[in-house]
């Protein structure tokens, strides 16, 4: 008999590994199946030992091993990766199951399971040994795919295959279909939404094929049993779609970088803006003189009591004489996020967790349209006719504009025909836009408002205009200044004749740097001002969310407090989690220094674990 550890791939399961016993030896890197309470769960085994070297252990446990179900068969692929897996769990405050589970699709246990395979790793060919090495392809996107094709054909004549990796299926069926061109009969794709049938014939040919692939997957599909793999690219390296939306928030992007390290591959890291982290670590911080958004024009702007400026309007009545197209963006949904009253400055803000309400339209059972203010956090609702709680005033007013605003007034400039919202409420899914966007193609004439998700389906734009870019730099985010550098690269990309963005402080230093092209002097300031503050790179900000019942808020404040000592931590005001509910949500941001995580990372778990309620750890969060 033998006791097999072993990884469970499953992101609902708090433990590392779990223990087994098998009738037969089990090298490192089998894949099984086993029982887990009434269902029954997949793993990666980690190692094997005799009963009599796991004595002792076996004798002290306090629950009775159960017998491995069925053993799919072993991957020497897989073995190398579980160390990736490891250091990932580890910096990501995460089990390591989970982290597996991220990276390894279910869909290949089918596979296996279907193909009777005993070592996948017999039917690929070994890539020879090579040095890990680490770039960055930045610029516009007609350069990357001249760089990654170039990447390509190097990789092919050296028998080595390419992993492609893209966030979100959306940008992997893009990339795939700009870089297939001429090699298609080598070429697999691999995400969710890829039919039984296809996936059955992509994983034949990874397989089979003598030849070398170009692989297109999104993370779930990481670990591709294809051992010849050289070189993976890793595109939109800043998406926020690389963390996992579960509460561990593990940033697939660490996995592949340890990944590529351990199974000794060439990363590439592209977008046309990486982190600033990212060029940073890989002293890459200083672009280029072709990545200059030269269609760029900073226009100042007079105060104005309007939805949109003067200069804004004024443009698109030119555009419409001239028969232009044009992208108008704003940061905000609906019609207003924030309103106040006029006579107290009073924000409009939810009686059950503080935060301001958004003014949006809804409509109604005959057909009319009603404004209505509604929480974005726990969705209690206010009437329009509502009135200020400090001085009973109905003299409310937005601060902040939404899609919805900025659409009504240039449809009363230029007609409700030629004007088209794209946002979160009014255009859910990808396909309604992309018929939109064909639309749009047909008119002469047309004007977009949307916010970043339209940008990445724009066609035959014109111009863009930004009427609020004084907004997107008051943004409470550490990444506001790199967000902002990569709205303004991909605006002029897209748009053939001009950005007009729009400012009410022209002589802000950042702007002024901006108007002048100084892009290498932002970048270089701000990784400047995150040394002085000890922010990331240099430094690592903790956001640590506990949700507890009211009636334990003090007793939870008093064992964080004091288990943080003497550290950098402010605690953010707490909120209800929803309406009428008893629980609220506590937060606290700690800033603290890069190896903490490394050297306090298992007691800072284990305290919160500690405390029986809910919790989450978000290293360097979006939003504080």
């Amino acid at each position: 008999m033998y006791i097999a550890t072993i990884i469970p791939i499953a992101r609902g399961i708090p433990f590392d590994t779990l223990t087994y016993f098998s009738n037969e030896m089990l090298l490192a890197g089998t894949l099984v199946a086993m029982p887990m309470g009434k269902r029954s769960i997949l793993g990666i085994v980690l190692e094997t030992e005799t009963l009599s070297q796991a004595k002792t252990a076996v004798k002290q446990a306090n629950f009775s091993l159960k017998k491995i179900g069925t053993v799919y068969g072993h991957l020497s692929y897989f073995e190398k990766s579980i160390e990736a897996v490891r250091i990932t769990a580890l910096q990501s405050l995460a089990p390591a199951g989970a982290v597996l589970g991220s990276v390894l699709s279910h869909g290949i246990f089918d596979y296996i399971n279907t193909e009777k395979i005993t070592d996948l790793a017999a039917h690929t060919k070994h890539k020879t040994e090579h040095i890990f090495e680490e770039h960055v392809c930045t610029g516009i996107e007609a350069d990357r795919i001249d760089n990654y094709k170039r990447l390509t054909r190097s990789a092919f004549a050296e028998k080595k295959s390419v992993l492609f990796v893209a966030p979100s299926i959306r940008s992997l069926e893009l990339w795939k279909a700009r870089l297939e061109k001429g090699i298609a009969n080598h070429v697999v794709i691999f995400h969710s939404k890829v039919t039984k049938k296809n996936l059955r014939s992509h994983f034949a040919m990874i397989k089979n094929s003598e030849r070398p692939l170009l692989i297109f997957a999104t993370p779930g599909y990481l670990l591709i049993p294809r051992t010849d793999i050289g070189m993976v690219i890793a595109e939109d390296e800043s998406s926020t779609f690389y963390k996992t939306m579960d509460r561990y928030g593990i940033d697939i992007r660490v996995f592949i970088q340890h990944f590529c390290r351990e199974l000794q591959m060439t990363l590439w890291w592209g977008d046309s803006l990486p982190r600033f982290e990212t060029l940073k670590r890989l002293d890459a911080n200083h672009l280029s003189r072709s990545f200059i958004p030269e269609k760029l024009h900073i226009v100042p702007v007079e105060p104005y009591r309007s939805v949109l400026p003067t200069e804004a309007t004024d443009l698109i009545s030119h555009a419409q004489k001239k028969k232009r197209r044009i992208f108008v963006y704003t940061n905000r949904k609906g019609v207003a996020p924030l309103s106040r009253c006029s006579d107290c400055g009073t924000i409009v803000i939810c009686k059950e967790c503080s935060l301001p309400m958004v003014l949006r339209t809804r409509t109604t059972a005959d057909g009319a349209g009603e404004r209505y203010f509604i929480c974005s956090h726990c969705a209690s609702t206010l009437p329009s006719t509502h009135t200020c709680t400090l001085c009973n005033s109905w003299n409310i007013t937005p601060v902040a504009i939404g899609t919805e605003s900025i659409a009504q007034e240039i449809m009363h400039l230029v007609g409700e025909e030629h004007v088209i919202a794209i946002d979160d409420d009014v255009t859910p899914d990808s396909k309604m836009i992309e018929e939109l966007i064909r639309d749009v193609q047909q008119m002469k004439f047309a004007v977009i408002v949307g916010t970043i998700k339209a940008l990445s389906y724009l066609k035959g734009i014109h111009y863009t205009i930004v009427p609020f870019f004084d907004r997107l730099l008051s943004t409470p985010s550490l990444y506001t200044t790199e967000h902002m550098l990569r709205l303004v690269m991909e605006c002029n990309e897209r748009s053939s004749e001009g950005v007009i963005v729009m400012t009410r402080n022209p002589d802000f230093p950042l702007i002024r740097q901006l108007e002048m092209r100084k892009l290498n002097a932002i970048i270089h300031d701000e990784l400047e001002l995150r040394k002085e503050l000890g922010y990331p790179p240099f430094g690592l900000l903790l956001k640590c969310s506990v949700t507890v019942p009211q009636v334990y808020r003090q007793q939870v404040r008093e064992r964080i407090e004091e288990f943080f000592g003497e550290m950098d931590v402010v605690a953010m005001p707490p909120r209800r989690i929803s309406v009428g509910s008893m629980k609220v949500l506590m937060v606290w941001i700690v800033k603290t220094d890069m190896n903490y995580i490394e050297e306090e990372g298992i007691p800072l778990v284990r305290f919160f674990d500690s405390l029986r309620f809910p919790y989450k750890i978000e290293q360097n969060p979006e939003r504080l």
